[in-house]
């Protein structure tokens, strides 16, 4: 694997290259899942490579590996191991839920320094179980959204890991982002080519997407994103590749995508 880990600017141009990281994902898919915490003022960068069951947490820069979560190529479902690991999510005292995932049939919480906290969800179809978690998001308020793709579904849980809802009749949902303000939830439904808008009460609002490799079209949207202009970035990986969505001028702002929980401002340490 080469290139595995590359930053670029808003308009594509790579501006860095943490090629000294390529060794971790030899033998692998790749990355699976790139995340920064929004409440970590520090900015740190959390890459899932799941076909080896690990989590690692970088510093902003690239330059530091500053913690690895899991052991390397060993699948378990305790403490300390994952069974092939999807997704991340924040909360905002710094711990962190895990979508853990394709193996395993759990979400995984730990505290803010990687210890297990506590872990929920057995394989089935019913309320707080799970077949194949492939996204996960968390609120300011505690809310946790998770793709059940296994089962079609997105489920929402308390941070304690409570079932409250369960929002069916989808196709292939991968990638959840809730809104800042918590009144609106984004999810990528990949094989149906499609982003669909809800409320948080699980009513479908919105959908926008074609299927096709063509600008504009989806193969399998697995991850997306808003920055704070509101140009919306979505990576296609089936079609590997990354497209940029800008809103035009006098846009519906309702129907578009809605950014996540805005990063802190940096540490002046």
């Amino acid at each position: 694997m080469r290139n595995c880990l590359l930053v670029l600017d808003r308009n594509g141009k790579v501006i860095e290259a943490w090629n000294q990281w390529d060794k971790l994902f030899e033998g692998t898919g790749g990355p699976h899942k790139v995340k920064i915490s929004p409440f970590d003022p520090d900015r740190h960068v959390w890459v899932v490579n799941d076909s080896v069951h690990q989590i690692y947490k970088f510093t902003n820069d690239g330059k530091q590996l500053v913690m690895t979560l899991g052991e390397r190529g060993v699948q378990g479902e305790d403490g300390t191991h994952f069974g092939t690991p999807q997704d991340i999510a924040f909360l905002p005292d710094g711990s962190l839920v895990i979508a853990d995932g394709l193996r395993n049939s759990r979400v995984v919480k730990l505290d803010k320094n990687g210890k297990f906290v506590k872990a929920w969800g057995t394989q089935g179809d019913g309320p707080g179980q799970f077949r194949g978690l492939h996204g996960i998001e968390a609120t300011k308020s505690g809310r946790i959204y998770v793709a059940d793709r296994g089962n079609r579904r997105i489920q929402v849980f308390d941070a304690d890991g409570t079932h409250l809802d369960t929002w069916p009749n989808l196709r292939f949902p991968n990638h959840v982002v809730v809104t800042a303000d918590e009144q609106r939830v984004w999810v990528s439904d990949g094989t149906n080519a499609r982003i669909l808008q809800y409320d948080t009460n699980g009513k479908l609002l919105y959908w926008w997407g074609a299927y096709g490799t063509t600008p504009g079209q989806f193969w399998e949207m697995h991850q997306f994103s808003v920055d704070s202009d509101g140009n919306l970035y979505a990576a296609d990986s089936f079609a590997g590749r990354t497209q940029k969505f800008a809103p035009h001028q006098g846009a519906d702002r309702s129907k578009m995508v809605g950014g996540s929980i805005p990063l802190m401002p940096r540490s002046t340490r």
